[in-house]
């Protein structure tokens, strides 16, 4: 329920169109569960070098079913093989200020040299019935889950190996949908996900029209065998008489179908927050990770944050107060450089 305002709090300001730091900092200051994503992003990693050398997460928990109905939840993660790596202040401001379309350029001239990128692609898997195993929700799309004990998984790469050839039509009206899946891949109960399954494909056909899929970049390889028929703005030439599946009367071999596990409630099914939040426990396990000069990066970025003209006392108060749950050390220096007490 919150998404849509948070994408509010991290746009520009409706009136002025600049993105400001209060309207941030005061957003979150309302949400605990964001410390782990701020992890990331005021950390060295906020500014990647390039495309090339950037991770992917897929953030929402899928489930995997084999052919038995089997399930097991999944996390998918994307690894450059040339590794990860990120521009400081003055380096990007160099960057940027020399070539704004720089990560677009190494990623062309690189393909086009056939230095080709690559990422691995692993998972992470827990069994459905281990969910309350852990100190936190692991449907709770601000948890990451821990290698240690969940290890990552290698079952497949992506190699681009080819520029295109219209960046519109290949790149603009590709249209991203967590609601598309094959079988054998199936939802789960994140809250996160429940949502975007209905509001990708709503945004996608306000945005490229009700045959979106249609389009090349978004179609099948195999574009009649699907259940896409006419509807407004229709393009596709089709003369068949069976467009349906399964008939008799068509070769067309049905997607197979994998059995989906069901499940079972007991009591009432009620919106409410998630129960094990532990909110503090992962950004303070992150920011320990960094070396010291790097946890002085993500001080400073903070301190320049919380140091915007109208941000607030209380908010300054509040967000002392959640990083001194993370880290006791990392609130004491927010709040010294901020002139500030610690809260505890």
């Amino acid at each position: 329920m919150k998404f849509p305002d948070m994408v509010h709090a991290l746009k520009p300001n409706p009136k002025s169109h600049i993105q400001e730091n209060w309207r941030i900092v005061d957003f979150f200051s309302h949400h605990p569960e964001s410390l782990h994503m701020f992890t990331f992003l005021f950390d060295d990693l906020g500014v990647p070098q390039d495309y090339r050398h950037m991770e992917g997460s897929g953030v929402n928990t899928y489930t995997l079913i084999n052919k038995a109905g089997k399930a097991q939840y999944v996390k998918f993660h994307w690894k450059p093989t040339c590794g990860v790596k990120c521009l400081l202040e003055e380096e990007a401001i160099k960057v940027g200020g020399a070539n704004h379309s720089h990560a677009t350029q190494d990623l062309y001239d690189s393909i086009a040299a056939g230095n080709y990128p690559e990422w691995k692609l692993f998972i992470q898997t827990i069994d459905p019935d281990h969910e309350d195993r852990f100190d936190f929700d692991p449907l709770d799309v601000t948890k990451t889950w821990p290698e240690d004990i969940l290890p990552l998984q290698p079952v497949g790469r992506l190699v681009l190996n080819k520029n295109i050839d219209n960046f519109f039509a290949e790149n603009e009206q590709l249209a991203f949908c967590p609601a598309i899946i094959v079988p054998g891949i199936y939802y789960s109960d994140d809250k996160l996900l429940q949502t975007r399954i209905f509001s990708y494909s709503d945004t996608q056909r306000h945005r490229l029209g009700p045959n979106y899929l249609q389009l090349p970049a978004n179609a099948p390889k195999c574009a009649h065998h699907n259940n896409h028929h006419e509807g407004f703005m229709n393009f596709m030439h089709r003369d068949e008489e069976v467009n349906y599946f399964p008939s008799r009367y068509s070769s067309v071999r049905h997607a197979e179908s994998v059995p989906i596990p069901p499940a079972i409630y007991t009591g009432k099914r009620d919106k409410c927050i998630i129960e094990k939040e532990n909110n503090f426990k992962q950004p303070g396990e992150r920011f320990r990770s960094f070396d010291p000069d790097r946890q002085e990066r993500f001080i400073c970025r903070w301190v320049e944050a919380l140091s915007d003209p109208r941000v607030t006392h209380e908010i300054h108060n509040i967000w002392i107060s959640y990083w001194s749950q993370a880290d006791r050390s990392l609130g004491q220096k927010l709040a010294s450089r901020l002139n500030m007490r610690p809260s505890i």
